[in-house]
């Protein structure tokens, strides 16, 4: 480097938040912005080069370099720097462009040391004797978009001259201290106060930023791009929207990306990143450098806003937006005291550029390619308005997505981009009057494979009752166990017998379909031979754990008012004063001696029974709310116990552990499926029961627990490695559980299955075979179990794409007939399937956040409301954000819920105040 010091002077503030980005990060060279201009014309390369070199010496801020002293930083601005033009000749290639575009990426991909100049960096491609790319590459600590444009102009305007052999025209840029001074008088004017007034009250409330990605972001090396262009159709339709709407096109690209991230994350605060020019005077906006700035943009959006109403919002918040455009990201960012990347306050960006790039050298037009315009941590969309200015682009607009490569494969950036246009051009064929939530999102061939493809799961059912499925079992192995306990065994035969005679007590007392048996019995193999009595009697059973406190016990009996209570002296049921029959009475005993031992018959029940009729009566904990009783009908009980026979398989049913309380519905899948294929269980306590076991411990086939239950038992080494499965449901599975539980039973199956009581037990499942871990994420729910169907929707109950989160519907033959008594909330909980194409089908609303994965299995996220459980507490996070804005000298709160690792949940509270807040 050559040269003399002419100037030192201050940095921008813009300049200032990228030298501290890029010393903490020396070698990124994501702050290099590169373009290149495409000329469809003769050029003469020497004339070129010494154009370039008078546009440097008249642009003080291509001289500059970085100096920094007692940690402060300033520019140096040189009188000139030693430099070269790189010609390159490609038009003997067989792609020039490609060819010449590959060197430019490499080049722009190249760190920049700031601290040594030049700071800029040219070549010139020989495509053929008419066509030409002249490439500039500048760090962004020297130039943004606008100052850009301006040497391109230049360029142009000194080339055209002196090809014309015309008196070269006088220099047209101000001085970088010009720029400098006029931000000065900026942040010590009221403006400035204004403008500050303005943002930290429009974002007083912290907002969280929306994004299309599932980690939080970091700034990376490179930005991966995906160039598109609008059809003349869509971009005809933008422009007739504008026009009908009173506003500028813009603001209509603006609502467009809004709705796309509304509808992709069902988020309604949308808060986006907008670059700006952020210049004062005209005078200003002629002098190249770095001025630019990122502002937060804010819009409402909700499934019923219509295209209307958000362009127009979109309209005007630009316009304020722009009116306030110098007041920097950066200061805003301390004013609401935020720090690192704990709160990010903008998503991805939308960068629209409208500068005029007519350009002409020597009469010759040109086409302008973006290469790359400087850092942004998430994605960004490039809508280039220069298109079609004499550019030879006809007169589209280009669309160009930059990704951050470290957040979104090629395959889903190729995705948002193509459903981003889609999207674009439903909103502006669908008219103004048209709901955001009604814009049609998937394309067909995604629609089909979500809604249809990977819910093919239609599987054959025997049209027979769960107790004639039980008793068809009991007919082809009646001398094979059945049920163990406490070392005492019942084959299938006396299983049946037993459960036979109590049936027809039941009968007689009044038991049938359409009523209800109440079940409080200490879990042994009496309780399967009293819920098979009730099953065989017609009725429904509902269990009441007899260790429930009074207060429960009689809501749930005077809710479900059964006809009859199964149970034992000394339980709070006997106390209720519902209609007991003591089974350890010996009064019963000699009842039960004198009823026939054969199967019950439609003959012996009051009325036939049926596959609509309930089986069962499970209700729900209340931690949401007034427990509520789900009716299961027969049909989807037989459902459930015919898939586990075909999923599961009869071999890894023969022996299963049955350590589920009845008052939940995984018990139902511990018994029923191995009792209807031949299989046996062993009835136990609780699963914490096998720790305190002598001896070699439990050595069936098949074991089914919530992962923090098995975790405990396996750390005892209880359970033999002879167990084959593992079926976990009921909490998240994490890698990490997966890992420990093949480290203790190797070789076995993990099946981590999902599903809520209103579904009969499990709606979806994954399979994990094999003795080591199938990859280390999360493991997912799975894909739909057979003749269910799943539907993952957003607020407008439209499906979702694949990696979006939505709500997750269950529909199908598992499906409950409702809740006990509570016909308005069974209206509002199963809804109408406007998907299955069946008439009158149903679908059940969970309140359970999912999202497909891209091979079919769906992954769980959380749920739905804004409730956070907590060891056994649940939440809600308006309270907290009510009891911390209740503290001294709080000024605003926000709290948020933050999954920083896969399954792991903090509570993160914001708090803005005068003094610290005692928590």
């Amino acid at each position: 480097m050559t040269g003399y010091q002419i100037a030192r002077l201050p940095l921008t503030a813009a300049q200032s938040g990228i030298w501290l980005s890029q010393r903490l990060d020396p070698t990124n060279p994501i702050f290099n912005i590169a373009e290149y201009i495409e000329i469809h014309g003769e050029i003469d390369p020497a004339l070129f080069e010494s154009v370039l070199r008078r546009t440097v010496a008249e642009a003080e801020t291509l001289r500059i370099r970085i100096v920094e002293e007692d940690g402060s930083a300033s520019q140096i601005v040189q009188e000139h720097h030693d430099w070269d033009l790189d010609l390159l000749d490609v038009s003997g290639e067989d792609d020039p462009r490609a060819s010449a575009e590959e060197w430019m990426r490499a080049e722009a991909r190249r760190p920049v040391d700031p601290t040594n100049g030049p700071l800029f960096a040219f070549a010139l491609f020989k495509a053929a004797d008419d066509r030409w790319f002249w490439y500039q590459r500048y760090h962004h600590i020297v130039m943004d978009g606008l100052g850009l444009s301006l040497i391109g102009g230049r360029v142009a305007v000194l080339y055209t001259a002196l090809a014309a052999e015309q008196p070269c025209p006088e220099p047209t840029f101000g001085s970088l201290r010009e720029l400098i001074e006029d931000e000065a008088a900026y942040r010590a004017s009221e403006r400035f106060v204004r403008d500050r007034a303005y943002w930290t009250a429009r974002f007083a409330d912290l907002p969280a930023a929306s994004s299309l990605a599932d980690r939080q972001p970091s700034l990376p090396r490179y930005l991966e791009r995906r160039t598109a262009s609008l059809d003349e159709g869509v971009l005809d339709g933008l422009r007739a929207t504008a026009r009908e709407a009173d506003v500028s096109w813009p603001a209509v690209a603006v609502a467009a990306l809004a709705a796309y991230l509304h509808r992709m994350t069902g988020n309604r605060d949308v808060v986006l990143g907008l670059p700006v020019v952020a210049r004062g005077a005209m005078a200003t906006r002629t002098i190249p450098g770095m001025m630019s700035n990122v502002l937060p943009f804010r819009l409402d959006v909700r499934p019923g806003t219509t295209v209307r109403e958000l362009v127009r919002q979109a309209s005007k918040e630009l316009h304020l937006a722009l009116k306030h455009q110098r007041y920097r990201f950066e200061d805003l960012r301390r004013d609401l005291e935020l720090s690192g990347d704990e709160h990010r306050l903008a998503g991805p960006h939308i960068n629209i550029v409208m500068v005029d790039y007519d350009l002409r050298f020597a009469g010759h037009r040109t086409t302008v390619h973006n290469l790359g315009g400087g850092p942004v941590d998430d994605l960004s969309l490039v809508v280039d308005g220069r298109a079609g200015s004499g550019q030879g682009q006809g007169s589209g607009l280009k669309i160009d997505l930059d990704a951050n490569p470290d957040l979104y494969r090629s395959e889903e950036i190729a995705a948002h981009q193509r459903r981003f246009l889609d999207l674009l051009g439903s909103m502006v064929r669908a008219g103004l009057d048209e709901p955001v939530g009604g814009l049609e999102l998937l394309r067909p061939p995604e629609r089909e494979r979500v809604l249809v493809e990977w819910n093919a799961t239609e599987r054959p059912v025997p049209s027979v009752t769960l107790p004639e499925l039980f008793e068809a079992q009991a007919a082809r192995t009646p001398l094979a166990t059945a049920v163990v306990f406490e070392g005492r065994e019942l084959s299938y035969a006396e299983l049946n017998a037993r459960a036979n005679r109590l049936a027809h007590l039941l009968i007689e007392r009044g038991a049938g379909p359409e009523t209800v048996v109440a079940l409080s019995v200490p879990r042994s193999d009496a309780v399967i031979v009293a819920l098979l009595a009730v099953l065989k009697s017609g009725a429904a059973y509902l269990p009441v754990d007899p260790g429930y406190p009074a207060e429960r016990t009689g809501f749930m009996l005077d809710d479900a008012r059964p006809a009859l209570v199964l149970t034992v002296a000394g339980t709070t049921v006997t106390e209720s004063g519902a209609t007991c029959l003591l089974l350890d009475d010996p009064g019963t005993a000699e009842l039960l001696a004198a009823q026939p031992a054969t199967n019950p018959s439609d003959a012996d029940r009051t009325t036939p029974l049926r596959l609509q009729h309930p089986a069962y009566v499970i209700y729900t904990s209340g931690s949401t709310g007034r427990p509520k009783g789900v009716v299961v009908s027969q049909a989807s009980a037989v459902d459930l116990a015919s898939w586990a026979a075909e999923a599961i398989g009869p071999r890894q049913l023969r022996r299963v552990l049955a350590s589920t309380s009845l008052n939940f519905d995984v018990s139902v899948f511990e018994i029923f499926g191995p009792l209807c294929c031949g299989g046996g269980i062993e009835v136990v306590r609780d699963l914490l029961a096998l720790t305190e076991r002598a001896g070699d411990g439990w050595s069936g086939s098949l074991i089914s627990a919530v992962p923090s239950a098995i975790a405990q038992v396996l750390a005892h080494g209880e359970v033999k490695a002879s167990a084959e499965t593992v079926v976990l449901a009921g909490e998240a599975l994490s890698a990490h559980a997966v890992a420990d539980i093949r480290a203790a039973l190797p070789g076995c199956r993990i099946a981590n299955i999902y599903g809520p009581t209103e579904a009969t037990v499990y709606a979806t499942a994954w399979y994990g075979d094999g003795a080591g871990p199938d990859d280390d994420r999360t493991p997912p729910i799975g894909r739909p179990v057979s003749n269910t169907r799943v539907y993952v929707l957003d607020s407008a109950l439209r499906p979702v794409p694949v990696g979006v989160t939505g709500e997750l519907y269950i529909a199908g033959e598992g499906l409950a007939r409702g809740y006990l008594g509570r016909a308005g909330l069974t209206g509002e909980r199963f809804v109408a399937d406007p998907y299955g194409g069946v008439v009158g089908g149903r679908m059940y609303r969970t309140g359970d956040v999912v999202r497909w994965r891209g091979d079919g299995n769906l992954e769980y996220l959380g749920r739905a409301d804004e409730q956070v459980k907590i060891r056994g507490f649940r939440i809600e996070l308006g309270e907290i954000e009510a009891v911390l804005a209740g503290c001294p000298g709080v000024r605003r709160v926000a709290v948020v819920v933050r999954e920083d690792q896969p399954g792991v949940k903090r509570l993160v509270a914001y708090v803005v105040g005068d003094t610290p807040v005692d928590v």
